[in-house]
């Protein structure tokens, strides 16, 4: 029996010392399993960071992608030829609202810069006037502020008549009586009695500022005189309907004191314009009472 339990255990030792090496070569493959799972573990790692870093990138160029539809073509300069329309587009539009029935420059330098006076310095203008039309007699006075016009009749009639106005605010188609003496007596009273106007129906002569918005570019500046004792500078020129039109322009503020039409020798017709006062008037002399 002892030696039947001897070659028992010899057998058992044999057994467990053949079984020892697949055991460690089972533990060594579980080790480098490991070691496998671990190296993919990084490499997966360092994957997802670079995924990271560039999805910013990505999600700029989504949204450029989706407000635009395409990323924006590079920015170039203009052309010389593209610069030049665009400069000359710009000067059309910055000169066409100075536009005027004559350029001022076509216009000689003297003549040039008496517009430019009328333009930059008259701000009212008050004149009697008196020509062909009027029998030569000076009869109404005119007052103009911008586009605002007041015109105080003259009348021989020194009876107050009912219905009689003195004033006419042309700007308003109002006219208004405002001489007492001329407006009131002990049984008529037309102050303060707006009367309506057509103004269509006014005989209004041309105004200074209208007689300069005709000068021609063939206009000449004969010389310097006085009108009125004020100096002034003569010109002539030539109309659409071969008139000579002769002007005597005031050295300061640029309006005529005097027109005069001819053809050939014979005097046409004579505008005089006297008294004239300049930026006097208030805008409170264009309100009817």
């Amino acid at each position: 029996m002892k030696k039947i339990a001897v070659l028992l255990l010899v057998a058992l030792l044999v057994a467990c010392t053949s079984q020892a090496p697949k055991a460690a070569d089972s533990s060594s493959e579980l080790t480098d399993k490991a070691g496998e799972m671990v190296e993919t573990k990084d490499v997966a790692q360092e994957q997802a960071d670079g995924i990271a870093q560039k999805e910013p990138e990505s999600a700029v160029q989504k949204e450029e992608d989706s407000s635009l539809g395409r990323s924006p073509p590079p920015a170039r300069p203009l052309g010389q030829s593209e610069q030049k329309e665009v400069s000359s587009s710009k000067e059309d539009v910055e000169s066409s609202p100075q536009e005027t029935s004559v350029q001022s420059s076509e216009l000689s330098p003297k003549i040039r810069d008496l517009v430019k006076r009328k333009d930059e310095k008259l701000k009212s203008l008050q004149y009697l006037y008196g020509g062909t039309d009027t029998g030569n007699l000076f009869l109404d006075t005119y007052f103009i502020k911008g586009d605002r016009m007041k015109i105080k009749k003259f009348s021989e009639d020194y009876y107050v008549l009912e219905g009689y106005y003195d004033n006419i605010y042309v700007h308003s188609a109002i006219a208004c009586c405002e001489e007492l003496s001329r407006c009131k007596s002990h049984n008529v009273d037309n102050t303060g009695k707006p009367f309506d106007v057509d103004v269509s129906q006014l005989s209004i002569p041309k105004t200074p500022l209208e007689w300069m918005d005709e000068i021609r570019s063939n206009a000449k500046v004969i010389g310097p005189q006085t009108v009125d004792s004020r100096s002034v500078t003569y010109i002539v020129y030539t109309d659409d309907q071969g008139r000579e039109v002769h002007m005597w322009l005031d050295d300061t503020y640029g309006v005529p004191h005097k027109v005069e039409i001819k053809k050939g020798e014979e005097l046409l017709s004579r505008h005089k314009f006297n008294d004239m006062k300049f930026n006097t008037l208030k805008d409170s002399d264009f309100i009817p009472p």
